[in-house]
């Protein structure tokens, strides 16, 4: 099990309290386009909401409803707590909902990869692959193109699922092959596949952007969040103004963070053979 295991959502949360852009609420009382939260945060004046920039579901019935604040009613008696968002759609009772003033969701989901992307060749995670099986007279597999080194590579015994790891396959047995499609080559003169056995291939690669609210993300969530909040902040400034001095100070704080943390993120790749030029 991975030491970090926050989700893209866990992570966005995170990223977007860095940017003071971040309200959570509980749905009640639903119709089309409106819902009623009394959650603390949301005490609110009428029309406060109207300039944020999305209402989104995270969880419940209604996960992944998105829609753009157009009212906020918190002084009628009849209408009270009452937010209402287009293009109209009905959420349950119950579902989880995030309001960002600044940034979307689809914006937070994207510099969030970038980060992970900055450390993809440093941060580097431990990979085991034991799809491969052995073929008589085959000596070239093809290899997860997941994988930057292999380290090693096991021969499963004649109990499936059970793998000789006290005495690997002899690395002068082998060689990654770089080509259009990657490859596990055996030395024919050397080694001879046993046919029907699998092998377990073990190495480094680079850990995966996040495509999904629940996948979840290996790296340091301390990272990821202060690196994605410096490159939100950095896009927000535009002149001298006093705004954009203000997320240029932010992006430096967040930055500072990201820094210290990702020295700390870089991987030895002991003697691993590279899958990729480095």
């Amino acid at each position: 099990m991975a030491i970090y295991n926050k989700t893209r959502q866990q992570l966005r949360h995170l990223t977007a309290r860095l940017c003071n852009d971040l309200i959570i609420g509980t749905v009640a009382s639903p119709a089309s386009g409106t819902f009623v939260c009394t959650a603390t945060d949301w005490e609110k004046a009428d029309d406060w909401f109207n300039d944020y920039v999305e209402m989104f579901c995270y969880s419940g019935t209604g996960i992944g409803t998105s829609g753009k604040p157009t009212g906020w009613s918190n002084s009628s008696p009849s209408y009270s707590h009452v937010l209402t968002f287009k293009p109209a759609a009905t959420l349950t009772v119950g579902d989880l909902v995030e309001m960002h003033q600044v940034f979307t969701v689809a914006t937070y989901n994207d510099f969030m990869n970038q980060a992970i992307d900055m450390v993809a060749k440093e941060a580097l995670i431990n990979k085991v692959d034991t799809s491969v099986e052995l073929e008589t007279d085959t000596y070239q597999y093809t290899l997860s193109t997941q994988f930057l080194f292999v380290n090693s590579i096991e021969l499963e015994s004649s109990t499936a699922g059970v793998y000789n790891s006290e005495n690997p396959i002899d690395d002068r047995y082998w060689r990654v092959i770089k080509a259009t499609t990657t490859k596990i080559e055996f030395v024919k003169d050397w080694w001879t596949p046993t046919d029907g056995r699998k092998i377990r291939i073990s190495g480094l690669a680079s850990p995966s952007i996040l495509d999904t609210d629940d996948e979840e993300c290996p790296l340091n969530p301390i990272y990821i969040s202060y690196q994605a909040a410096a490159l939100l902040h950095q896009s927000r400034i535009r002149s001298d103004s006093i705004d954009s001095e203000f997320h240029r100070a932010q992006m430096t704080l967040c930055q500072s963070m990201a820094d210290r943390v990702r020295k700390t993120m870089r991987v030895g790749i002991g003697g691993g053979q590279a899958v990729v030029e480095t």
